[in-house]
Parts: C-alpha cells; sequence; structure tokens
C-alpha cells in the first residue's frame, strides 16, 4: 500500500494575505473567534514575500488573525480609521459579507503544518479591501503620537467620543480624519494653555462627486456644532475649524503636515502589551 506524500510548503504556495482558513483548517488548529465562535473567520495577514519563503528556517511560521463575520460595519472600524479593530467588505459564496479583524487576536501557524490546507476558495477580497487590509496592519505601528495633555483633554472634555459618534453613521464616506494641532508644534502644555485644533475630513467622492462633496459638507458641519457644543467655555482646548477634503485633493505635502487621527487613538505613552493566543 503506497503511503501518502506529507504536502510541502513551497514557494508556489496557494496562500497569499488576505486569505481565509477553511473551517476544517480553523477547526483543526483549534481556532475559535471568542466573541463568536460560529462565524469565526481565520485571515492570513503575513506579507506575500514572507509566505513565499520555503526556507523554514528562516520564516517558519503563517500569522493569521482569528476574526469574524459580523452582519454590518460599523463606520468608526471602516477605512482602518481604528487601529485596533478593522471592518472591510469581501464576498463569501458571491454575497457580500463584512469581516471584523481585531489587531489582538493574531496567532501564528507553521508552514508545515498549513501546507496540507488550501485556503476558502469561498471568500474574496478586491484590490480596495486588500489594500485597506495592509494599511491597517502597518498603522499599528505608524500611527501619529499627540501630547498627552492634549489626549487627557480629548478625553475629560469627551470630544473624542462625540467625535467617533458623529462620523459613526458615515463611515464609508470619509475614509480618514486629520488634525492640524497647533500649526503642527507637538507640546505639553499646561492647564488653561489652550490646544488649538481644526480637524480635515478626507472623503471617498466615489462615482457621484458632487453628492459626496455636498454629504462630506454636512458631516463637517455636524461635527463642528457638535464639538462647539461640547467645548463651549472650554480654556484648555479649541476647535478653529472643520472641513471637508476630496481623496483626489489632498496633496502629499499637506498630508505631510498633518497627523492622522485614529479612533482608537494613542499618547507617546506607550500601551501596556497586549499579548494574543500563543503559537501553535
Amino acid at each position: 500500500m503506497l503511503e501518502t506524500a506529507t504536502p510541502q510548503w513551497t514557494r508556489e504556495s496557494s496562500w497569499r494575505q488576505g486569505h481565509v482558513l477553511t473551517r476544517e483548517a480553523a477547526q483543526h488548529f483549534g481556532l475559535s473567534n471568542t466573541v463568536d465562535g460560529a462565524n469565526t473567520c481565520v485571515v492570513v495577514i503575513s506579507h506575500d514575500c514572507d509566505l513565499a519563503n520555503d526556507n523554514l528556517d528562516v520564516e517558519p511560521f503563517v500569522e493569521v488573525i482569528v476574526g469574524r463575520v459580523v452582519s454590518s460595519a460599523n463606520g468608526n472600524f471602516t477605512w482602518g480609521k481604528a487601529p485596533r479593530t478593522l471592518h472591510y467588505p469581501a464576498r463569501c459564496a458571491n454575497a457580500p459579507v463584512v469581516i471584523e479583524l481585531v489587531n489582538t487576536s493574531k496567532c501564528s501557524i507553521k508552514k508545515s503544518l498549513l501546507a496540507q490546507f488550501n485556503p476558502d476558495s469561498s471568500f474574496m477580497i478586491d484590490g480596495k479591501g486588500l489594500a485597506v487590509l495592509r494599511s491597517w496592519l502597518a498603522s499599528r505601528y505608524n500611527r501619529a503620537a499627540f501630547p498627552d495633555a492634549f489626549v487627557n483633554r480629548m478625553r475629560d472634555t469627551k470630544v473624542d467620543n462625540k467625535l467617533a459618534k458623529v462620523l459613526q453613521d458615515h463611515g464609508e464616506l470619509i475614509s480618514f480624519v486629520y488634525f492640524d494641532l497647533d500649526a503642527g508644534q507637538n507640546v505639553e502644555r499646561k492647564e488653561a494653555d489652550p490646544y488649538r485644533l481644526s480637524i480635515v475630513l478626507v472623503f471617498n467622492s466615489g462615482e457621484d462627486a458632487e453628492t459626496a462633496a455636498h454629504s462630506a459638507d454636512a458631516v463637517a458641519d455636524a461635527v463642528e456644532r457638535a464639538l462647539h457644543a461640547r467645548l463651549q467655555g472650554s480654556k484648555n482646548l479649541i476647535l478653529t475649524s472643520c472641513f471637508p477634503i476630496s481623496e483626489d485633493d489632498l496633496r502629499v505635502s499637506q498630508a505631510r503636515i498633518l497627523s492622522q487621527w485614529r479612533l482608537e487613538y494613542m499618547t507617546q505613552k506607550a500601551d501596556d502589551a497586549q499579548l494574543g493566543p500563543p503559537d501553535i
């Protein structure tokens, strides 16, 4: 009786970043979403170059996130606006779905063990979705650090929550939120020495640029009203303006002097490490 050869990991592996493990593979490795196990969706996040490396002494693991399929997208988690949680569109069995990934739900699988499985062919992600996924993965290590005093004032006045609430219903339109803080200065201010904040809402024009522009204007007005109401009488934080600009019109030179505000922001103080599940 002939023995079946054990599949080996090669450079021709079919696995790519963004691919999803089949239910059989996820169960084999004991991977289940801790919030909603029935809708577990395990996504490969290793870079394609790392996946193509068949030297298992150098690159022995495939990194994954144990995510899940959710019923609808939360606007605060689309377009990579929050560095710890991502909602992005995909298709499963040719039907639209939303996949949720949480940054702390990472783990690693040995390539030698994953080689026996193929990606779940029922899941598809287009180029735009893959670009969002890659940008979100990088944002964990490449995001603006704001002064602690500024972040504390945002939290104490609940301006951070108010901004998130206004933007939540417009997540598909507003792709990025930028802050111009004190004209680019990054200083720790003392009590009653106010920060002056200008907010730039970058929006996706889509197929109807005029309608998108009008909608973005309305969002900017709503943000400005809500934040002015919250900051009335504040001597620590002053909102000077809030205005929209399309992705097509935002110049690189402008973006360089702005700081992207992600809805799960960080200060200059390091967070405690949040460890994911152990390696398999």
